[in-house]
């Protein structure tokens, strides 16, 4: 596999579940262009983070946070690792304490246990 422009755009685990999907991880298909690793990792987010949620979740929690001016990178890693601490969320953006308030930070722990915790 050749990669054609690296860095272009970041994926949350549901997006990497599906393309996994796509080339044969999730099930027991002869012929499968999946290797054994991209079956493990598939197993992994079915069960764990990204097996829980729907795209649709996920299209409404980004227009959620878009008042709190967090980079992309910050929004997919707060939906990938759904945190349910203060401390995982100043873990997961960077200078929480300078950019955020107390209040901010609890409002998005709430979020994400509303729209993307099963």
């Amino acid at each position: 596999m050749r990669i054609e422009e690296p860095l272009v755009g970041l994926l949350t685990n549901l997006e990497v579940m599906r393309v996994l999907q796509e080339r044969g991880a999730g099930g027991q298909m002869l012929g499968s262009a999946a290797l054994p690793s991209e079956k493990l990792v598939y197993n992994y987010l079915a069960s764990h983070s990204a097996g829980v949620r729907e795209e649709s979740a996920i299209k409404e929690f980004i227009a959620l946070m878009e008042p709190f001016q967090l980079t992309k990178l910050e929004v997919f890693s707060i939906i990938n690792a759904c945190p349910t601490s203060t401390v995982e969320m100043y873990l997961l953006v960077e200078n929480c304490d300078e950019r955020l308030q107390e209040e901010q930070v609890d409002q998005i722990i709430n979020l994400v246990a509303m729209h993307l915790q099963h």
